[in-house]
């Protein structure tokens, strides 16, 4: 080890630390001068490498940046290193507050630091870079972010990105070796604190697995007999007020807090903490209480009496001293960093939160809960992904404090086991790139390199290295599909002496669409087929079929006049009927069932769904039967001339024939798609690199031929604009009545682009005319988009406008908050998003009165008070 490492190992060893090998060997790599890749799972202790990289630079005199994906955590993170350091050693830039940005070292959000490269700020002392929740870059509307930040910084600056343990750490590993150069990959999937997964049914916690606590979460480890049969139970159809406060009682028993429970559901977080407040329920001694009040003083002092009345400060209070809380994006900012603050300080006993709070917020608790398995996106319920799963239980176990963590999961009746058991295995989901290449990326780019340089720069994105290694796959698909589908030319040939039958196809599918009366016709006939597969079904067969909209594969296993009992390769033992099929029943093979297999036990159907996927895995992956899933009509074509004059046409075996040919035909469209997907995918980065400029170029923003594109004179505000909304905000600024809004109208108007509305709500705009220009405008954008392949345009809502007017111009949080009906911290992030905004408009429109309109409406919205709290 070098000097730097031993000095750092001995002073983190005389805090009572010892660094593991994974952070000597991050941490040496690093001291080595190479780029660091680390995925770890959360709580495992990344941040210690980390605090190298910054000591680091400390040494070296050089600089860091320390980037978090959003502002809660960044003003997190700046805490945390003014304590360990100084306020003269740190800054904060989070887009709407700047702190100290000459600081040696500057904690900010990854889109500020991407907007400081792309605004060509010196960063000629720049060390190292620390890219906290690099994993983030799948996020669809940030992710890309990472990307372009990867790209841009120079070689010479050191990058430390810390992940957490996803499935294709390798692939993502090559990547940054492929634009960065030497990267060290360092992972582990160790936690630091052993975790002991358990599954609450009534008054009893059960293991989800044998052996107890682990390191390794639940991979290579048989589950326990006894939670499944638990969860074969009747179990409540959720967790209700009853439930919860059983189980508080539990972990209070047995010695389990402080805790963390994952509701998914603001109300639930909410009903949670007034529920116990109902109950005068208190888990904190009186020294506790008198400290939580005092950590509160400081908030109470910012407050009026009206804003604290609005925010039921009182009623927070009660609830914070009694050592719970709330914790989701809609309670008051400042609110969830006491509550952050205190829960580390050991204070607050239990916390109910969304899954906003999983990412990368230092709060460790000795236990999670986990309320469901489930959870709303903001647009529909969705499971929890292997990687939302394991930051979630990640809080639990304190390093130096806890010798287990605890992860309870409620059971409800819609606890899946076998999903349960897969997540607690510690199955992961591959990391995906969300890069595209924006509006304000493009122009942002061609400020910097010419049209060829810049093209080849975003084609070097993540997006398109996986996109080039798909291609690379499906070509081996897509020659595996050729040979069998040689195989079944040669085959279906033969069939008919009158005629090729594959020539007899191809003028089929290129006939069209089938008359009404054809399409009965085929209707009748497909009812037939099915009829017909069901009564020629026997037991030891394997059968393929459409289900819904999926491919299902299963294993007869008896027939019982109209319905057939099926293994399918899910593992389900099911009757089947001809009115829940959505094709014919086709014969794939036959199979010999193991002796004294019984597919009562789920454990052995598990096995034998395991021996269809192996028996059917060639048929899946060539597509052979994916002809199944098409319209019950797929048999109906129009009779062309062609299709007339064929001499197979006539032929009295003609339907036999094409009954044969089912598998050629599935083949032929099986190509059509492969070739199809493999040139969407190659080069598509470029490809919609020079759309967007393309696009760009119509509107005046770029000039040249296409190819060879360059900025225009236009194209410097659009630079400034870093919204997904910024090609709609940069033509509404060009419309003269939005331009000459009032401060407080235009601050108005902008939040139309600002705040999220979760729930579709329409109030009338502040500013009709000026709604006018954005709707126009939005709508124009999307037929635009529309000719080029795009669809870049985002959702737009009037609902904040007259509310966010009403604050500028001095209204009460209570009247603004009646007017759009939001939570406190939904309208005061609102808030914070059109202050950032409102920012990038004050540089989009330098020199022009409407920036100083911007600069009046930012100082508008920043009231003393509840703004100056946060």
């Amino acid at each position: 080890m070098g000097i730097y490492l031993d000095h750092y190992r001995d002073a983190v060893s005389a805090t009572g630390i010892t660094l593991d090998s994974f952070q000597l060997d991050a941490a040496k790599a690093l001291e080595d001068g190479h780029d660091v890749l680390l995925c770890a799972p959360t709580g495992a202790g990344k941040t210690m490498v980390a605090l190298f990289a910054v000591e680091m630079a400390l040494a070296t005199s050089t600089t860091c940046i320390y980037t978090t994906p959003v502002k809660a955590l960044s003003n997190q993170k700046y805490r945390e290193l003014v304590e360990r350091y100084s306020s003269d050693d740190v800054g904060l830039m989070t887009g709407d507050v700047t702190i100290n940005r000459g600081a040696r070292i500057v904690v900010m959000t990854t889109e500020v630091l991407r907007n400081l490269l792309y605004a060509g700020e010196d960063l000629s002392e720049l060390g190292y870079v620390i890219l906290d929740e690099v994993h983030y870059l799948a996020d669809p509307e940030r992710g890309p972010t990472w990307e372009e930040v990867i790209l841009e910084l120079d070689r010479s600056v050191r990058i430390v990105s810390l992940s957490a343990t996803v499935a294709n750490a390798d692939e993502f590993h090559a990547w940054l070796e492929s634009v960065r150069g030497n990267t060290a990959l360092v992972q582990t999937a160790l936690r630091p604190v052993p975790l002991l997964q358990q599954v609450v049914v009534g008054h009893k916690l059960h293991d989800l697995y044998e052996g107890g606590p682990s390191a390794t979460l639940g991979a290579g480890r048989n589950p326990n007999p006894r939670a499944l049969q638990a969860l074969g139970k009747k179990l409540p159809e959720r967790m209700g007020p009853a439930q919860r406060a059983r189980l508080l009682r539990i972990m209070e028993e047995r010695g389990l807090l402080p805790a963390i429970e994952f509701i998914f559901s603001r109300k639930g977080c909410d009903m949670a903490v007034r529920d116990l407040v109902r109950d005068n329920v208190s888990l904190t001694t009186r020294q506790e209480r008198k400290l939580i009040h005092q950590a509160l003083d400081p908030i109470r002092a910012e407050l009026s009496d009206d804003d604290q009345e609005v925010l039921r400060f009182r009623s927070f209070e009660k609830a914070l001293a009694a050592g719970y809380g709330a914790h989701h994006a809609g309670v008051y900012p400042p609110f969830k960093e006491i509550i952050e603050r205190l829960m580390q300080r050991g204070l607050v006993k239990i916390v109910y939160a969304t899954g906003t709070l999983a990412l990368g917020i230092n709060m460790p608790v000795r236990t999670t809960v986990i309320e469901s398995l489930t959870k709303y996106n903001g647009t529909e319920f969705t499971d929890l992904t292997g990687i939302e799963y394991t930051q979630l239980i990640g809080r639990a176990g304190r390093r130096g404090k806890d010798d287990v963590g605890h992860t309870l999961v409620a059971a409800t009746g819609d606890t899946d086991p076998d999903v349960l058991l897969s997540l607690g295995a510690g199955a992961l989901e591959p990391l995906q790139s969300a890069f595209f290449p924006s509006y304000n990326t493009v122009v942002n780019v061609l400020a910097e390199h010419d049209y060829r340089s810049a093209r080849a720069l975003l084609a070097r994105s993540f997006a398109q290295f996986q996109r080039n290694r798909e291609v690379a796959r499906l070509e081996v698909t897509r020659e595996r599909v050729r040979l069998a589908h040689e195989r079944e030319a040669e085959r279906v040939r033969g069939l008919c002496e009158r005629g090729d039958v594959t020539e007899y196809m191809e003028h089929r599918n290129r006939a069209g669409r089938a008359s009404s009366a054809a399409r009965k016709k085929a209707k009748k006939a497909y009812r037939q087929r099915v009829a017909q597969s069901f009564e020629w079904a026997y037991g030891g067969e394997i059968v393929a079929y459409a289900y819904g909209t999926s491919l299902e594969y299963a294993f007869v296993t008896q027939v019982d006049g109209d319905r057939l009992r099926v293994a399918t390769w899910m593992g389900d033992l099911v009757w089947l009927r001809q009115d829940e099929v959505r094709s014919e029943l086709r014969h794939v093979g036959d199979y010999m069932l193991p002796a004294g297999m019984k597919l009562r036990d789920p454990s052995q159907r598990a096995v034998l769904a395991d021996q269809i996927a192996d028996f059917v895995a060639e048929r899946v992956e060539i597509g052979l039967d994916d002809d199944l899933l098409g319209s019950w009509d797929r048999g109906a074509v129009r009779e062309s001339p062609e299709v007339l004059a064929h001499p197979v046409h006539d032929c009295p075996d003609r339907d036999e024939h094409l009954e044969e040919a089912t598998a050629y035909l599935s083949l032929t469209r099986q190509l059509e798609n492969l070739a199809s997907l493999t040139d969407s995918y190659d080069d598509s980065v470029g490809g919609e690199f020079d759309a967007t400029c393309e696009l760009l170029a119509t509107m005046g923003v770029l000039r040249g031929e296409p190819g060879n594109l360059e900025l225009g004179t236009g194209a410097a505000p659009l630079r400034s604009l870093h919204s997904n909304a910024d090609l709609l905000i940069y033509e509404c600024l060009k419309d003269p009545h939005f331009a000459g809004l009032s401060p407080a109208m235009l601050a108005g108007m902008l939040s139309s682009f600002a705040f999220k509305d979760r729930r579709g709500r329409a109030n009338p705009p502040a500013d009709p005319l000026a709604w006018r220009v954005i709707r126009h405008n939005h709508e124009f954008l999307i037929d635009l988009e529309a000719e080029y392949g795009l669809d870049r345009q985002p959702e737009i809502s009037s609902h904040p406008t007259t509310a966010v007017v009403a604050w500028a111009e001095g209204a009460s949080l209570q009247a603004c908050l009646t007017m759009c009906q939001l939570l406190p911290g939904d309208f005061i992030n609102g808030l914070r998003r059109t202050t950032d905004l409102l920012t990038q408009v004050m540089h989009a429109a330098s020199g022009t009165p409407t920036s100083d309109t911007a600069a009046e409406a930012r100082r508008l919205l920043e009231r003393p008070g509840v703004t100056q709290a946060m």
